[in-house]
């Protein structure tokens, strides 16, 4: 008898089925199954088994094996993000499952023993403690973080956008290195030996034996997720390297004080990080004529001195603002003089 959660988001407990002789060898915790309930047949997971039902009751069979799932731990690691977010444990399963059904797992990666990656200092402290937050500046490779963690075996690899994860992807393959990438090959990575690349959603990746963990830009909105619940994707790998006692490497040029409460700060040197940083100037135009143009003379000096610019100017905001036209001297208030913006009502 096993215990199976139903993918209803309007039913949060889970529900005791018998199991049939001719399942028996491809049913475990986290299987998705098929199951009766309130008259349809509805998805859901194994979450239990060998469970014993409370006396009197009549249970009914599971329907069906539609396939592998997440493996037990990142089962409990759902419960987990359950409490920890304040959301139904159905969403982290669904998160956790495949896309597509997977009816059997492939063959092992039979890739030649992985390179080594080159040493260096701040690598190698990076990895030997549990938990480290590394601040690069922006012009900083991570690759060299990846391939370190590659090379201690199955590592897991965040990254905030699927570009990103794409390029270092290709990369690891060119260095004869088994990769998958998340969720695509969710069956490869189910079986091992290789490092998995991915989103926020690479946290649930099924790895058996996870070796290491790095996330790239902890500080990127991208790795939390937008609905509810709002879960984020590199504090799950962090909570799940934690249970598995593997390092945990966060990378970030600006970490936040969340970040730096977590784990060991680690940084280059100053004058590797100044030198990572493009330098900033601030002009003030609060006092220039008006009729000067969109543009400062400083902009338009840099624009003719004949290099390299790119120009981004801000014209759309989470602010509607009132300027003029002409000018663009801004609608203010005359009791306070803070800017006003356009609402429904009127002006604010």
């Amino acid at each position: 008898m096993v215990r199976v959660l139903p993918d209803v988001a309007a039913i949060g407990r889970c529900f005791d089925y018998l199991v049939p002789d001719e399942l028996s060898d491809q049913v475990r915790v986290g299987t998705i199954v098929r199951v009766a309930l309130h008259g349809r047949r509805v998805r859901g997971w194994v979450v239990e088994d060998d469970v014993t039902p409370a006396l009197g009751m009549r249970l009914q069979p599971l329907a069906k094996v539609t396939g592998w799932g997440p493996p037990a731990g990142i089962v409990e690691l759902g419960g987990w993000a359950a409490w920890r977010w304040s959301g139904p444990r159905s969403t982290f399963l669904r998160a956790a499952s495949p896309r597509r059904r997977v009816a059997a797992l492939p063959q092992p990666s039979r890739a030649g023993e992985p390179p080594r990656a080159e040493a260096h200092h701040l690598v190698t402290e990076a990895f030997s403690n549990e938990r480290s937050v590394v601040r690069l500046p922006p012009d900083a490779d991570p690759f060299v973080f990846v391939s370190a963690a590659a090379s201690l075996g199955d590592a897991l690899i965040l990254t905030p956008s699927a570009t990103q994860a794409g390029h270092l992807l290709r990369r690891l393959r060119r260095e004869g290195r088994a990769a998958a990438a998340w969720p695509d090959d969710w069956a490869r990575a189910a079986v091992g030996r290789v490092t998995v690349v991915g989103g926020r959603g690479a946290a649930w990746a099924p790895v058996p034996a996870l070796a290491a963990v790095v996330a790239i830009d902890v500080h990127d909105e991208a790795h939390q997720e937008e609905r509810s619940p709002s879960w984020n994707g590199w504090q799950v790998a962090a909570e799940r390297a934690r249970r598995d006692g593997v390092p945990c490497v966060a990378l970030s040029p600006c970490p936040t004080l969340e970040t730096l409460e977590w784990g060991r700060l680690l940084t280059a040197s100053r004058a590797r990080e100044r030198a990572g940083w493009p330098p900033i100037d601030i002009v003030d135009r609060r006092d220039d004529d008006p009729r000067s143009g969109l543009y400062s003379e400083r902009l338009v000096r840099l624009v003719r001195g004949g290099g390299r610019v790119a120009c981004i100017l801000n014209r759309k905001g989470r602010a509607r603002l009132l300027a003029c036209a002409a000018c663009g001297e801004l609608a203010r208030c005359e009791r306070c003089g803070a800017a006003a913006e356009q609402v429904p009502a009127g002006l604010r």
